[in-house]
């Protein structure tokens, strides 16, 4: 169990008062659907045989028994113990606290020594980045089957089950063209250039 407040996620309100996560940003093991915020803890099949529910609970080192906090947990299968992976509270966020806490992530946290990207594939979706015709009919139901990920100088594929290596890239140049292929990401070359410095950076140029 995680021991303190960790994530900001969106939380979407519907007129009829019912609330849902909608997490876009965590990672390969974040929820592919939005979850219903209703503390009954319900279970939802995710990737694969991974399952994923939100917890209300307190925090293990919370004196107080409020305010209790939402937990995102999961496991890899019906018959393995729950994991919790982050917690968040339903408070507003402004842009000063985006700011200090996007500092806080990218100087102290894992995020220093990480580079990641990740892209859940639909059903019938190519690996590499579909550039044209991108889209799905609102009204249709997506189906996600698999998910690429860039993980600092690897390309994975999982289609839920294994994970594999794709491809392995060994310059700036090269990482950059994993993201334009993979994920449509095209970064600017002042962006590109914020990683110079940094743990991560690859210095190979071939």
């Amino acid at each position: 169990m995680m021991s303190k407040r960790t994530h900001i996620n969106n939380i979407i309100h519907l007129p009829d008062g019912s609330k849902f996560s909608a997490d876009v940003a965590f990672g390969g093991d974040g929820p592919t659907l939005p979850l219903r915020m209703d503390k009954s803890a319900t279970i939802h099949s995710n990737l694969g045989s991974q399952e994923v529910r939100l917890v209300y609970d307190v925090l293990p080192k919370q004196r107080l028994v409020e305010p209790k906090v939402w937990i995102y947990q999961y496991r890899n299968g019906a018959d393995k113990p729950w994991n919790s992976f982050y917690s968040f509270l339903e408070v507003e966020f402004f842009q000063e606290d985006f700011e200090v806490q996007n500092w806080w992530a990218s100087a102290k946290t894992l995020h220093r020594w990480t580079v990641l990207a990740v892209r859940f594939l639909r059903e019938g979706e190519t690996i590499e980045y579909p550039h044209q015709g991108r889209g799905a009919n609102c009204e249709e139901e997506i189906n996600i089957v698999g998910k690429v990920m860039l993980v600092n100088n690897l390309v994975k594929l999982n289609m839920g089950n294994k994970t594999t290596v794709i491809r392995q890239v060994n310059s700036e140049q090269q990482r950059l063209s994993a993201l334009w292929d993979y994920f449509g990401i095209r970064l600017t070359e002042e962006e590109a250039g914020s990683i110079n410095g940094w743990d991560m950076a690859l210095t190979n140029s071939s």
